[in-house]
């Protein structure tokens, strides 16, 4: 059985420093962190989920693994209330929670990006990812936990792109009115949604799963990590940046779950009390408001969708369609037709930036900043293009001009291998690599 570890926060993947080389966080800055987060945390007071969100918390910087944290680890060093020391070079690292000694962490990438406000966010995000589990929210099978990884490809389709649009759209108008013109904008939110899913099945289980898992997470950070003045407009702040995303497979969620969730302690603070893997947060709302959701036939959403904007949303994917169509030559050139290296993906880690990989149809996802470690050593990409096939089976590179040694270099990639690995000619492919580890070839 694989072993996915799934980065699910933005964090860009470096080249490592040598570990002698590599200067300790500063225990100072740290502090200012540590001490509002707890500060947060505490404020919060189990109020949301009947379970403190403080806890274990770790600050890593990427380009060095150099980390610190908030509990005693076997090797740390201490330094006044805190742990200071260096994660091995095959742990990714990102806004996460992170497994490490036995230890449960919230892992946040040093240094913190955004303003104070961000970063109040995720600081109380991946809190919640820290307690996820104790809650209730496990997502339970390799075939879940892949989807949870790369969500599905249709809603990155030109269909897809529309009708989540649409959904979004009509969700910020119902964020931005009151009374009877709220429930009005909610109620076509609900059915542009209904109508989504009944033209494109495949989306409905990935979808469910990451609203749980990661609309929950993003609303979490929101609602404990900025008083109420604020949450409103780091709502819309999120639909956004969604909206803007290359990708909305695995970003919808940011601008999905804070929606409903505003929309939702709006008329009914205590609901998370009764949320579970099985609930469907939209149908939440729903209720809370009164509303039975139809699906629409074709003519009545596509009306709707005109009152957000719908004419304007079809004409821009076209566009994005149209270049990507183009986009995808290059890369089936490149990552498909080409000479290849091919990574078997099992037993691995993966670190990755959801909003910065593009599909690519039937051959799964082109990742540009990705970390994977496995028993066959380690690849870092960088601003170059990687492609994970759908099912998480195997990792793909452009074959690189040379294999010789153990550091193997690509366009904008590093490859280490670990142990016995080396790379052999690819005997399914001519002119194409893969990886021998454990005696055989890996396939």
């Amino acid at each position: 059985m694989k072993t996915v570890v799934a980065v699910t926060s933005l964090v860009l993947v470096l080249p490592l420093a040598r570990a002698a080389d590599a200067p300790p966080i500063p225990v100072a800055a740290a502090r200012a962190v540590f001490v509002r987060a707890h500060a947060l945390c505490s404020a919060d007071g189990g109020r949301l989920w009947g379970r403190s969100l403080c806890g274990p918390l770790m600050l890593a910087d990427p380009r060095t693994h150099a980390a610190i944290a908030n509990v005693r680890l076997p090797g740390a060093q201490r330094s006044g209330a805190y742990y200071r020391f260096t994660l091995p070079a095959s742990e990714p690292i990102a806004n996460a929670p992170f497994e490490y000694h036995g230890i449960r962490f919230a892992q946040i990438v040093w240094p913190l990006a955004g303003d104070a406000d961000e970063q109040a966010v995720t600081l109380m995000h991946e809190s919640f990812h820290r307690i996820q589990p104790k809650l209730g929210f496990v997502v339970k099978g390799a075939r879940n936990a892949d989807a949870m990884i790369s969500g599905d490809p249709a809603l990155d389709t030109e269909s897809g792109r529309i009708w989540l649009r649409g959904e979004i759209h009509a969700l910020r108008a119902a964020l931005t009115s009151r009374g009877i013109a709220r429930k009005k904008a909610l109620t076509d939110a609900l059915e542009l949604r209904a109508y989504r899913h009944a033209i494109l099945p495949s989306t409905v289980g990935p979808e469910h799963e990451l609203d749980i898992m990661e609309g929950l997470a993003e609303s979490t950070g929101i609602d404990v990590g900025l008083p109420s003045s604020h949450r409103l407009a780091y709502t819309l702040h999120d639909m956004n940046l969604v909206e803007k995303a290359p990708s909305y497979a695995r970003t919808f969620f940011f601008a999905i779950g804070p929606a409903y969730s505003e929309l939702l302690d709006a008329v009914e603070p205590h609901w998370r009390g009764r949320v579970t893997m099985k609930t469907s947060i939209a149908a939440l709302a729903a209720r809370a408001y009164g509303i039975k959701v139809v699906t629409p036939p074709a003519q009545v959403a596509q009306a709707i969708l005109a009152r957000y904007g719908g004419a304007a949303i079809e004409r821009q994917e076209a566009a994005r369609a149209a270049k990507e169509a183009q986009r995808d030559a290059v890369y089936r050139a490149e990552l498909v037709a080409g000479g290849t290296l091919r990574l078997p993906l099992r037993r691995f880690k993966i670190g990755f930036n959801p909003t910065d990989l593009d599909r690519l149809g039937r051959y799964g996802s082109v990742y540009h900043h990705v970390m994977v470690s496995a028993p066959w050593g380690r690849i870092v990409v960088s601003h170059g293009d990687a492609l994970i096939d759908s099912s998480f089976h195997a990792l793909t590179v452009a074959a690189p001009p040379s294999v010789a040694g153990r550091t193997v270099r690509g366009r904008g990639w590093v490859l280490t291998l670990s142990g016995d690995a080396k790379i052999v000619p690819d005997p399914k492919k001519a002119g194409s690599y893969t990886v021998s580890f454990g005696l055989r070839p890996a396939h």
